[in-house]
């Protein structure tokens, strides 16, 4: 992808956010403390292959979605701005520095989505970790390292 970023991980506060900045979550109606939870707990075992949660109740703005096989998770949040009357996406890519010049594919299927594996985690903890704290603040999660591909217009407008 053109325009790659690399963001290291950083120091997270020791205070976990609160409260619920998305307003859609695939598969669920309103988007409540206990709608959280479940996700949560289904992410924790490991139950979902896909995920896909929105900052809007349509959810068609800025988003995060999540797929899992193999071993490898892939966290992806595409992060729409407008700017002067266009709209143009930020895309934030999970990402694992082990495997910065491979071009090998992890196994995770989804459709017809083809997943490298140097935009895959390994760690279910840490990916919990970054869907609770987009849940939470609608921002990628600073605990962990991310490939930022952005600003690009998008075809609407």
């Amino acid at each position: 992808m053109r325009d790659e970023e690399i963001l290291l991980r950083r120091e997270t506060p020791e205070e976990r956010p609160s409260g619920i900045c998305i307003q859609y979550a695939e598969g669920f109606g309103e988007v409540t403390e206990a709608v959280v939870r479940k996700i949560l707990k289904n992410v924790r075992k490991g139950v979902y292959q896909h995920l896909y949660l929105a900052l809007d109740p349509g959810g068609e703005s800025t988003f995060l979605q999540m797929a899992a096989g193999g071993g490898c998770i892939a966290l992806s949040i595409g992060e729409e701005r407008c700017q002067e009357n266009r709209v143009s996406w930020t895309v934030y890519q999970s990402y694992d520095p082990r495997y910065s010049v491979s071009a090998e594919a992890a196994p995770i299927r989804w459709g017809q989505d083809v997943f490298l594996k140097r935009y895959t985690i390994q760690d279910p903890a840490l990916a919990l970790r970054g869907i609770e704290w987009f849940i939470r603040t609608g921002t990628p999660y600073p605990g962990m390292d991310w490939a930022r591909h952005g600003g690009f217009p998008s075809n609407s407008g």
